[in-house]
This record gives structure tokens, C-alpha cells and sequence, in this order.
């Protein structure tokens, strides 16, 4: 199962898949932002400054899932775009394997970070040698 094989369908599947995983990741933080801080670093009784600024995570969550559904309709077409998920999924990958080997973070964020690893060796493979036309 080469990506470099893949053709122009399977990558607009990918980049569907990396979509729904943003919007839900983000609608139940977004939904319970206190009980997300409690679930993914551990913290009770969260400030209001931390809430608001895991909120903001949240929605730039949100946006960049948006971002891979254009994505996913037309590839091609959006180049940037998967350019800045795949710096986007490493550096969210990165923040949290750091948050967890510091024991700022609890072991639930190893589960986003290896997908945001995934996704973001993907995007760099699809932007080396994907498919541009259908």
C-alpha cells in the first residue's frame, strides 16, 4: 500500500477523513472545553484565560478541517492549503508528544498526536509525488 501509488481518488478520501477528524475532535472540545482540558492535560477548575485560549485551539482546529474538505473536493487545486496542514498536523503532533514527556499533558493526547503524525507525513507525500489531475 504505496501512497506514492495512490491515485487522485484515494488522496481526496484522505483528505475527507483528515476532515472529519478535525470537526470531531474540535465540536466536543469546543462543546465541553473544561472537561476536554480535564481530559487532555489533566487540569480541574481550569481558569477562565486557559478556557478561552483552548477554545481558540479549537476553532483553528475547526478551520483547518475546513480547509481539508476544499481539500478533498479538488486537491489540486490547494496546494497551500496542504502545505499548511502538513506543518499544522506536525507542529500539533510535536506540542503535545513535548506537553506529555513533560507531564503537562495525560496519555489521551498521544491518540491525536499519532494521527496528526500520520496525516502529516501523508500530506508531505502527496505534495512530493501525489497525483495533480484526475
Amino acid at each position: 500500500m504505496n501512497p506514492l501509488a495512490w491515485d487522485y481518488q484515494t488522496w481526496r478520501v484522505v483528505f475527507l477523513i483528515a476532515a472529519l477528524m478535525n470537526f470531531v475532535g474540535a465540536a466536543g472540545a469546543l462543546w465541553r472545553p473544561a472537561q476536554n482540558i480535564k481530559l487532555m492535560y489533566g487540569l480541574e477548575n481550569s481558569p477562565d484565560l486557559l478556557l478561552f485560549l483552548n477554545r481558540w485551539l479549537w476553532w483553528i482546529v475547526l478551520l483547518f478541517g475546513i480547509g481539508y474538505l476544499l481539500i478533498a473536493w479538488e486537491p489540486a487545486r490547494f496546494p497551500g492549503i496542504v502545505i499548511m496542514g502538513a506543518v499544522g498536523k506536525a507542529l500539533f503532533a510535536a506540542n503535545w508528544i513535548y506537553l506529555r514527556a513533560h507531564g503537562r499533558a495525560t496519555n489521551l493526547v498521544l491518540f491525536p498526536s499519532a494521527w496528526d503524525t500520520v496525516f502529516a507525513l501523508l500530506f508531505l507525500i502527496y505534495l512530493i509525488g501525489g497525483p495533480r489531475l484526475p
